[in-house]
Formats: structure tokens, sequence, C-alpha cells
């Protein structure tokens, strides 16, 4: 596979996701030296006004990654939405309306694109779909239609970006991109899934691409299916074969499900960017195969420091505090090493040689005997 970096400017911030269950009440800005994140707010008729980015995770009012503002009610006794609502752009324009009854979807979605153009209508029924989606190219012309029954959803029709019908009748070719989102040291902007579709399914092979900015294209796998049942596919990326689900998606990404879960995110590119997710991840394959009771006996916090380059690079890294055997120290050290591109400070206008001081916790889960990290966070002494 080509090694490609991320050359994406990236706004000013950092992230810690944390779950917040219920709504227990209103943030608010306070003259105390901690300014709490203000992630919604009553309004005098009887709604809230919620403060989201572009994945429908809660940020502060004043975050610059707020990207959506939506105004409904909240029915605290059931932790969930419940009425219609209206989402609006940082500009003031809607582009999502509504229903939510006692918690569950309910009605006509429509979503619009920011020229006014509907980007995709749904209808749903005691929470599920139901019917006939249909999603729309930003000019208004149809892009793809999806009927959703009681056995799951089917590819009805499909349009190409030239606007040729490539699915009719729930049998044709498919071809679609669908943004990547959050972090990928690889650097790819979409992937690409290509593959029949039978009576409304996918059948047969598909191929799966990385698609990277200039249209440049790695073949990323593939996955075999008969009559719509998913048999297996195989990571070329990895070079492993997986049985375990298919990764296909078909049709854009609805990120607005996510609002439901009430989940927040603080104001930082490290967390905007699933930077810091990544991270965390990555140290915990990199202990998947080791039976990590023989490293630590009970919780403990890591501290390292990594000196990064302008361009990304990672230039040294030392273990301030680590596990108490040092051979833990070792494998968390080359799964850092390993990274290929790390997101650069910026300050100035310009990105800058910086160092993170990186902080996480660890424990032993009792069941896999395997390390968990979590809360991972990254502080950049110089830029943001």
């Amino acid at each position: 596979m080509k090694s490609k970096r991320k050359k994406n400017i990236f706004k000013i911030g950092l992230l810690l996701v944390c779950s917040i269950g219920m709504i227990p009440g209103l943030w608010a800005q306070t003259d105390s030296v901690e300014v709490k994140p203000i992630y919604f707010e009553p309004l005098t008729d009887g709604t809230t006004q919620f403060y989201f980015d572009e994945h429908y995770f809660l940020v502060d009012k004043f975050c610059q990654f707020k990207s959506i503002e939506r105004v409904g009610k909240y029915n605290i006794s059931i932790k969930s939405f419940d009425g219609p609502f209206t989402d609006y752009n940082n500009d003031g324009k809607v582009i999502l309306t509504g229903n939510y009854a006692q918690g569950k979807k309910e009605g006509v979605f429509t979503a619009y694109f920011g020229n006014g153009q509907v980007k995709w209508t749904t209808t749903f029924k005691d929470g599920k779909a139901e019917g006939i989606s249909r999603y729309n190219y930003p000019d208004g012309l149809p892009m793809l239609e999806i009927l959703y029954k009681e056995e799951g959803a089917f590819v009805q029709n499909y349009w190409d970006t030239r606007r040729r019908q490539r699915v009719t009748d729930g049998n044709g070719k498919y071809d679609f991109s669908v943004k990547a989102e959050g972090y990928n040291e690889y650097g790819y902007a979409f992937t690409n899934y290509q593959g029949n579709i039978k009576s409304g399914k996918p059948d047969g092979n598909w191929n799966i691409f990385l698609v990277y900015p200039k249209s440049e294209q790695d073949y990323a796998g593939y996955e075999r299916f008969e009559e719509g049942v998913f048999k297996g596919g195989y990571d070329e990326i990895n070079g492993l074969p997986y049985k375990n689900g298919s990764r296909i998606q078909v049709g854009p990404s609805l990120f607005f499900l996510q609002a439901e879960d009430m989940v927040s995110k603080n104001c930082t590119i490290d967390e905007n960017q699933d930077f810091s997710m990544f991270i965390t991840k990555k140290l915990e394959a990199a202990f998947a195969i080791y039976d990590a009771r023989e490293l630590l006996t009970g919780p403990a916090k890591l501290k390292i420091k990594a000196d990064v380059t302008k361009t990304g690079s990672l230039r040294d890294l030392e273990m301030v505090e680590g596990l108490p055997e040092k051979e833990g120290d070792k494998i968390i050290t080359n799964a850092l090493k390993g990274i290929s591109y790390w997101i650069p400070s910026y300050a100035e206008n310009d990105y800058i040689n910086d160092t993170f001081d990186i902080t996480v916790d660890v424990m032993v889960d009792d069941e896999s005997g395997r390390l968990r990290f979590y809360n991972l966070q990254i502080h950049r002494e110089k830029g943001i």
C-alpha cells in the first residue's frame, strides 16, 4: 500500500469523549477559574437549544467545531427527545426536521443541503425506518432509493455521479464512495465500494478501495455475498481475512442518530478528529496477544512525552511514567513509533514542531486478561 500523509489543515481544538447519560442540568459560564462548557440552553417557549459538532456530538456553544444547533423538546423522564425538532447550521439555515414520540423517531424526517435542496427523506414508525428512503445530489437530482421492510433494507434504485441510473428495481451495478470520517494514518478521503446488486442486496464479489484527495486509489480488499448473505471478506491493508460481518456501507452516513446518545466532546483537535481514540485502539491492539495480568496488577496512569515535527513525524518518544514491568513499556513504545502520521500542532497560521504530553489510564480486564486503555488526553505544549 502507498504511504500517504494527511494534508488537511486542521482548525483549533482538543477533544475528550464523555458520556452524559441524561441531562442533569445546564452547564453555565461562571466567574470561577474553571469555565464549564455550555452544551445546551433552555428557551422561553419550553424547548431546549442543543449544540452539536458535524457528527452530532455535543460541544460547547463557543467551540469552533460547533456546526449544528437543534431546537426541540427533551423529556427528562425518558431521557430522550420528545416532539418536533429543527436543526440549523451555523448560517441559520435549516438542515434537518423531524419528530420524536416518547423517545422514538416518528413520521417524516427531511434533511437539506446548505443550498436548500432536499438531501434525503425517510419515514419512521415506532423508531424504525419504513417504506422508501430517498437520497439526492446537491442539485436535487436523485442519487439513491432504499426500501425498508421487516426483512431489512433493499437497494431499489441508484444513480451514479454522472446521473446515470445503474441500479433499477433492485438490480444492477453499485459504485459508491463514502467520506472517511475522523483520523486515519494513511490520509485517504473516501472509501469506495463496488459490486452487483441483485434483488436489492449485494451479490457476488465486492471490491473495496481507498480513495485519496487527488482521486488516486489503493485496493483495500474484497467481500463475497451469496443471495445477499455475507460469506466473508479479506482486509488487504492488514493482510487478514474476516467473517464477523460485512464492512460495506450502502448509502451515506446518517450522523443525526448520534444525537440520541447525548455524548459530549471537549473542544480539541485530537478528539474531534478521533486521534485520541485511534491511539487508544493502537495501544490495546499491541497487547492483544498478551495476558496482561503479568504486566499490571491494578489501575495505573501512564505519562508519555512525544516530540512531533510540523510535518507530522514522530521525532522522539519518552516514557515518563510507564508500567511496572518494563517489557510492557517496550510494547507501548513500539506501538506509538508505528504511527506513521501524527496531527501536528498549529500556531501563528502555520504548523510547528511541538511536544505532546500524553496521559492515559490503564487497567486489566478481569475476564479477558487484556489491558484496557481509557481517558487518553493530549496536551500540546506550544500549539493547538
